[in-house]
């Protein structure tokens, strides 16, 4: 029986592994991770940076004095005085991702890669879940159950692996000689693409994902392109309206498999990132440059008839498949009454009175911002947060298996 099972091995569950590691009487924990490594994605342009400081790594935020901080891994790396030189709080993606690996290579004893979670049951004693139920499938196909008092799994929204599948571009002409890339390949593509030419070209992109913000930027680095259009459903790159116009309704958003709507407020380029800022600066100094001959368009939606239509290059997110609902849960769904937010990374689950004891959680976790190009700013505080309440829930368990707890006493005056 494991105090805690975490299912996979992401940023997240690595933020807690180090928790775990860090805490007074660690419990004990599992890993169930379906690669057969560690990984995390990695970016097309080596040079893009983080968007949050060092600071917000897996563990400064929690323990400043952790020895799994992003300083002692520079400072591992003998690279620690050149990063304060470089006068950057921002971490190169490729070095972070070092960093990721180096934390996670403390932890391969814990982990089961190559193993897949594939159903959660509860277990009950009196019709009141005591633990859960793990079924766990090997690479080879042979399956297992193991059993811990709390679960933490990911959220939803980051289970976005699946096999991508083509965009839809009905109206481009073939030709007229338009082209298509996949974002994926523009950095292969990309000095053929920013090239010089007696008559600049045209491009157009076509996506929501972070990866496509970070192409944007890249291209708008280069004055040898003319117009660049992009179609694209990410709110961070609307420009701004007209002054006069008021504040819009929120719009309902679903953080979870079985959470509330909660209200967000569309963000504005004056509140939106760096990144998106300097891509309008860079935008602005273009349109001044060129006369307003050449300038950067964004089109908030999905069709792409008209804004590609002048484009000579298409740089297109390729649509990711529509996720089956999973299963993993499907035999919880019941004890369920919702999701409450513990903060930006962490929700943990409600059950009904008396479904669930009280020392039987879930967690869902997150372990990316949203735009994806940063890990969340409170990953490691929460991280702390789920370790004490399972060390601590651990640790009057084993009191009362040893029948010494509920003690009482009583005085009279």
């Amino acid at each position: 029986m494991y105090d805690l099972i975490c299912i996979g091995f992401g940023p997240a569950q690595l933020a807690t592994a180090i928790a775990n590691r860090e805490a007074q009487k660690p419990c004990d924990a599992v890993f169930i991770e379906r690669k057969p490594a560690f990984s995390w994605h990695k970016t097309q342009l080596s040079r893009m940076r983080m968007e949050n400081p060092f600071i917000f790594d897996l563990a400064t935020t929690r323990n400043p004095r952790s020895g799994f901080t992003y300083s002692n891994f520079l400072l591992s790396r003998n690279r620690l005085i050149e990063f304060a030189n470089s006068d950057r709080l921002n971490p190169l993606r490729m070095e972070f991702e070092e960093y990721l690996h180096w934390c996670a290579d403390q932890f391969k004893d814990q982990v089961r890669y190559d193993s897949e979670a594939i159903q959660v049951t509860p277990e009950k004693v009196d019709g009141v879940v005591e633990h859960w139920n793990v079924v766990v499938k090997d690479d080879k196909g042979k399956s297992v159950k193991i059993q811990a008092r709390n679960i933490l799994a990911p959220s939803p929204a980051e289970k976005r692996e699946q096999k991508p599948q083509p965009p839809s571009l009905p109206t481009t002409n073939f030709l007229a000689g338009q082209r298509i890339v996949a974002v994926e390949d523009y950095a292969s593509r990309r000095n053929e693409i920013r090239d010089q030419r007696e008559v600049p070209l045209n491009v157009a992109l076509v996506g929501s994902g972070h990866q496509i913000v970070e192409v944007l930027d890249d291209l708008l680095s280069c004055p040898r392109l003319g117009n660049i259009t992009v179609v694209s459903e990410n709110e961070s790159l609307a420009p701004l309206k007209s002054l006069s116009d008021g504040p819009e309704p929120p719009q309902p958003k679903l953080c979870s498999i079985w959470a509330k709507p909660t209200c967000e407020q569309k963000t504005s380029v004056s509140s939106a990132s760096e990144l998106i800022q300097h891509i309008y600066d860079r935008a602005y100094e273009k349109m001044v440059a060129t006369k307003g001959k050449y300038c950067l368009r964004v089109v908030m939606g999905r069709d792409t008839a008209e804004p590609c239509s002048a484009a000579d290059v298409i740089i297109a997110e390729q649509a990711l498949r529509q996720l089956p609902r999973s299963g993993l849960f499907r035999d919880i769904d019941s004890l369920v009454l919702g999701c409450r937010q513990k903060g930006e990374s962490l929700e943990e689950v409600q059950f009904k009175r008396g479904a669930v004891i009280e020392s039987c959680r879930m967690w869902m976790v997150a372990g990316h911002s949203e735009g994806g190009r940063s890990l969340v700013k409170d990953i490691s505080l929460q991280a702390g947060e789920v370790v004490n309440r399972v060390t601590t829930s651990a640790s009057v368990t084993e009191l009362k298996e040893h029948g010494q707890a509920g003690m009482a006493i009583a005085a009279r005056m």
